[in-house]
Formats: C-alpha cells, sequence, structure tokens
C-alpha cells in the first residue's frame, strides 16, 4: 500500500518537506522577526542540501534527512510548550509535519531496494 497514491514517487518526499519548509519560514519570520533568519538558516540549510539528492532518489540522501528531521522534531516539541498561543500551534504542526516525513523517509528507505555499488 502507498502512502498518497496520486503522487509520483518524487513527489511524496518533497511534498511534506516543502510544508514544513514553509512552516519554519512562517515561524521564523512572522511569529520571531527578530533573531529569527539565524534560527532559520540553521533549521533549513541542511534540509535544503537534501532536496536535489531526494530528487533524485539518492539512498544517502534520505538517511541525512532522517537524522537531521530529529533536530526539527526537537525543536516542534520545544515550541509546542511555549506559552505563546501561535508559536505552541507552529511548534506542534512542525512536530507532526517532520515526524511525518521522518515515517515516509522510513518507509521510502524500506519499499526501495538498496543499489549495490559491486561491479
Amino acid at each position: 500500500m502507498a502512502l498518497l497514491p496520486g503522487l509520483p514517487a518524487r513527489m511524496r518526499a518533497l511534498l511534506p518537506g516543502a510544508c514544513l519548509l514553509i512552516l519554519l519560514f512562517t515561524l521564523s519570520l512572522w511569529v520571531t522577526p527578530t533573531g529569527g533568519s539565524l534560527l532559520w538558516g540553521m533549521q533549513v540549510l541542511p534540509l535544503l542540501l537534501t532536496l536535489p539528492g531526494l530528487f533524485h532518489q539518492q539512498r544517502r540522501a534520505r538517511q541525512w534527512l532522517g537524522f537531521l528531521l530529529l533536530f526539527d522534531l526537537l525543536a516542534g516539541i520545544v515550541q509546542s510548550f511555549s506559552p505563546i498561543d501561535i508559536v505552541r500551534m507552529l511548534g506542534i504542526a512542525i512536530t507532526l509535519l517532520s515526524l511525518g516525513l521522518f515515517v515516509l523517509v522510513i518507509l521510502t528507505m524500506t519499499s526501495s531496494p538498496a543499489k549495490s555499488t559491486e561491479s
């Protein structure tokens, strides 16, 4: 059973990743405008570096994305305990998107065979 069966395989991992990037952009520039660009850069730039590898369906890029998503997951969990309502809601959304993208990465890792490097 494939998740999001109407989308091509390349877009299944890129769609939640794009949503996560938009949410991180919203959080850093709209909610916390002072000093938010540094935080946004630390959260988003590593995710952007994995996008070309995801588009070409490289296994190593998915492995790195799974590792890097754990940091965004932790940041979302911390933000979900904020006393400010909008930050709390965005933190919950970041947590859910990070977790959903992590599950998609794991499912695509287990469903696609590893390419053999032996000749």
